[in-house]
């Protein structure tokens, strides 16, 4: 997000977040700790609704469109502990299918734009969408050609929508190309492995944690209710998660744990078999009660068990030295190499590097984020290969760094990311200590304050930001959905995700246009235009079918 507001959105690889991220931090003046908290509520929320008004769609009683939100909802906590991108992907792929199951032609221009929306704020997830919506479409092929029509216009239309936008966001600088997590350095590395194992072994330790497995019966009962488009949207979402998973374990091309907490499809369906056991049980409402009560009970628990384990990423002292250390940084000449040495005495450090670059970076100002580079000094002794190829790819990092800007490195050590006493050879300078838990070298006259420091926020203002965002949210989008549907429940339930959707491709618009992002008069326009523009086609639509009533 602080790099997409300096360089533009060309600078990041999934503009969708960043650029919503932006539009709401400067529309709502709060920073982007808390927008970015904040965000992850209210899109957890947003997924719910969707889901909700996706069953509602396909006249479904109210009891399961209305469990299907609560059980989706909840599901959402596995992605809005940190997964973002593709929590966004699924309250705007959710919505998508709600307006194709509405089957009018301005529903699936809605479904068109909502997909390509969801491309931008996750491309690599947009081809698996696509892959639920051709099986969707082949199962309507006999049944219904206008459907399946529908569908194919719409992905069709999708694709072109995020191609456009992938073109034009090829001007500026380039995504900054470094490992943000433990999986993109084993894949840098060619240690697949090791990768392999990495992902096999997240899931089994993990798998406790997916209300899945509980309420994959109730799943497989529920998918004999769901019928007409959503039932095909579903069972071809149950298909491509199944073949997803299996992929993932058998090449290693993918985290099969991800197509997991994406599996939205299987507390929908859930809702559907839980509605079904209730009616199966007749006249007997006690036990009826009690069966139902206690499923449910316990598939929410799972997502709140899961939720309740989470825990920044970010400590308040990690962030705090990490300040320290921008505004000494802020100090140097721009450009100049920032080397960050990240060691530990464990096999931890594969995994640490990436988290110290991730929040080095954060509290960098945002003009020096290109500049900093972790390095991993070599292990005293005997080291696994994962330690080895990671000293030997950051210490190559840095020396092309150096050789790329043709200055004076500037080499850090911040105390909660290098806990290791290293014995410095003679003849060799070693960092001298500037402030508490950071020390550099060369040193310089003193520090600098760094521009846009990142600051913390209270569980308080988190709290009131989820809300704020959910608001504006809603306000943006109930103008584009009360265009397109004519159910208020259900232009309500979208509103969340048609606003995502609107401000992310108001805001990648008008940035490619040249309108800063940062500060708070492009975001207002943004957010304006995103919002109003809805509201003006809902005013037009409406002119026009009273210019010329139905016979």
């Amino acid at each position: 997000m602080r790099l997409a507001g300096h360089d533009g959105l060309s600078a990041v690889p999934r503009p969708g977040v960043p650029a919503v991220s932006l539009t709401l931090a400067g529309t709502l003046h709060v920073s982007p700790v808390a927008v970015t908290a904040g965000l992850e509520g209210a899109l957890g929320v947003a997924v719910g609704l969707a889901a909700a008004a996706l069953v509602r769609v396909s006249k479904a009683d109210r009891a399961t469109w209305l469990l299907s939100g609560v059980l989706a909802g909840t599901f959402a906590a596995h992605l809005a502990a940190g997964y973002l991108a593709t929590l966004a992907f699924a309250a705007l792929f959710l919505a998508a299918g709600a307006m194709l199951a509405s089957s009018t032609p301005s529903s699936a221009i809605a479904a068109a734009g909502l997909l390509g929306a969801a491309g931008f704020a996750h491309p690599l997830f947009f081809p698996f969408g696509l892959a639920i919506l051709a099986i969707a479409a082949a199962q309507a092929f006999r049944s219904d050609r206008a459907e399946m029509k529908r569908v194919v216009l719409a992905a069709v239309g999708g694709g072109a929508l995020l191609g456009a936008g992938i073109l034009a966001l090829l001007a500026g600088p380039g995504p900054l190309a470094v490992d943000t997590s433990k999986d993109g350095f084993l894949r840098r590395a060619d240690l697949i492995a090791e990768l392999r194992h990495a992902y096999l072994d997240r899931l089994v330790h993990h798998w406790t944690r997916y209300v899945e497995w509980a309420s994959l019966p109730l799943a497989a009962a529920g998918s004999r209710d769901a019928g007409g488009f959503v039932g095909r949207f579903l069972r071809a979402w149950a298909i491509a998660f199944v073949v997803g998973v299996a992929v993932s374990l058998a090449t290693g091309l993918a985290p099969a744990d991800r197509f997991i907490t994406f599996g939205f499809v299987v507390p929908i369906l859930a809702a559907f078999g839980v509605v079904r056991l209730w009616r199966a049980m007749g006249d007997r409402r006690l036990v009826a009660v009690l069966a139902t009560g206690a499923l449910t009970g316990a598939m929410i628990a799972g997502s709140a068990i899961a939720w309740s384990r989470e825990a920044p990423f970010m400590s308040p002292l990690e962030v705090a030295r990490a300040t320290t250390a921008a505004s000494y940084a802020a100090a140097t000449p721009p450009g100049s190499p920032l080397l960050f040495l990240v060691d530990d005495a464990d096999e931890t450090v594969t995994f640490l590097e990436t988290r110290a670059a991730n929040v080095l970076r954060a509290a960098m100002p945002p003009d020096r984020i290109r500049d900093v580079v972790v390095v991993v000094p070599p292990a005293s002794g005997a080291a696994p290969i994962d330690r080895e190829a990671l000293s030997r790819l950051t210490a190559a990092d840095a020396a092309s760094a150096v050789r790329r800007s043709g200055k004076q490195p500037f080499t850090f050590v911040v105390v909660p990311f290098d806990r290791v006493e290293r014995v410095t050879p003679p003849g060799v300078a070693s960092p001298s200590l500037v402030a508490k838990g950071v020390a550099m070298y060369p040193s310089v006259a003193g520090p600098s304050e760094p521009l846009d420091a990142l600051q913390p926020s209270t569980s308080g203002s988190i709290v009131l930001t989820t809300l704020a965002t959910l608001v504006l949210l809603t306000a943006v989008g109930l103008g584009w959905c009360l265009a397109v549907t004519q159910d208020p429940l259900v232009a309500a339930a979208l509103a969340p995700a048609f606003g995502a959707g609107a401000i992310i491709l108001a805001a990648i618009a008008a940035e490619r246009l040249g309108m800063p992002l940062t500060g708070s008069a492009g975001p207002l326009l943004v957010s304006a235009f995103a919002g109003g523009g809805g509201y003006v086609v809902r005013f037009v639509l409406k002119r026009k079918a009273g210019a010329h009533p139905a016979p």
